[in-house]
Order: C-alpha cells, then sequence, then structure tokens
C-alpha cells in the first residue's frame, strides 16, 4: 500500500513539475513577443480612440468654453489647432443655438496602427443626440475615420473626417 501511495505522490509531483515547466516558459516567452505588445496597443488606441470621439462628438452650450476645452484636450496637430482657434463669433453662434449635442460611441475598430510611428487609423459609428429646450431630442448616426497620434503616453484624434453614408443613385 505505501508502494502504492509513493507512486501516485511521484506521478503527482512529475505531473505538477511539467505544469510548472510549461507555464514559466511560457511567461517567459511573451515577454518578447510582439504579437502582445501590437494587441495591447490595439486595444489601447480603440479603447482612447472611442473616449476621445465621443468627446468630440459632444458639446453643452451652457458650457461652451468647458468642451471646446476638452476638445483641444482629446486632440493633437492641425485639429486641436482647429478647435483652440475656435473664434468668440462661433461660440456666440453655439450658445444661441441653446442645444446640447451628446455624442455616442456605438461600433469602432482599428483599421491600420503602426506603432513604430504612433499612429492609428479608426472607423467608428457615432450616435450623435441633439436636445433643444422645448422640443423632441433628435438623433442621427454617423460614420467617421478617425487619425489617432500617440503623443505624450495618450492616444489623441488628429483627424475626424465623416464617412458618407448612402452611395449617389
Amino acid at each position: 500500500m505505501a508502494d502504492k501511495v509513493t507512486r501516485i505522490a511521484a506521478g503527482v509531483l512529475a505531473a505538477a513539475a511539467v505544469y510548472a515547466g510549461w507555464g514559466g516558459w511560457s511567461w517567459i516567452s511573451t515577454k518578447g513577443d510582439d504579437t502582445l505588445s501590437y494587441a495591447q496597443a490595439r486595444d489601447e488606441a480603440l479603447a482612447q480612440g472611442r473616449a476621445r470621439v465621443a468627446e468630440v462628438t459632444t458639446l453643452d452650450y451652457h458650457d461652451i468654453d468647458g468642451g471646446i476645452g476638452r476638445w483641444v484636450a482629446a486632440s493633437t496637430g492641425p485639429l486641436r489647432d482647429e478647435f483652440a482657434g475656435t473664434g468668440k463669433e462661433t461660440k456666440n453662434t453655439l450658445r444661441d443655438n441653446e442645444t446640447v449635442a451628446t455624442g455616442k460611441v456605438l461600433e469602432a475598430a482599428i483599421s491600420d496602427l503602426d506603432q513604430r510611428a504612433g499612429t492609428a487609423t479608426m472607423l467608428v459609428s457615432v450616435e450623435i443626440t441633439t436636445a433643444k429646450e422645448g422640443a423632441e431630442p433628435a438623433t442621427a448616426r454617423n460614420r467617421f475615420t478617425a487619425r489617432l497620434q500617440h503623443t505624450d503616453g495618450e492616444w489623441k484624434l488628429s483627424a475626424l473626417n465623416q464617412v458618407p453614408l448612402g452611395g449617389a443613385s
């Protein structure tokens, strides 16, 4: 009986050693795995890109300056410059319109990622709800191509272009 227990214990110990060796090898082999690094960068770009698109498709007329400030913070390059250059006349028009626009990302996907250059392209579907006091909210669905740039440790929008929803007949 003791001999049988010893064999079972030795078998369990051998199986545990094989499993530990395999686990250790798997962990070490992923340390330099470019595929894993690429997947993490893609997921990070997607999550931050979704948040940035939602940010720049949202604006409350009660806080135009704060909203545009958030647009500036969510962007980089010429797009950032465009947002930062929003003039007083445009701000007054936005205030006078008394509309609250809320962007909600429905679907998004990274179609291109260049880790070395720190750039990505994202296709995104956004539902924008506009509400004006005394009127029913209106909802529109839009598709965009977003260019992302990795800057200061974050993915920010460098371009946002609307994609036409239908073709010509």
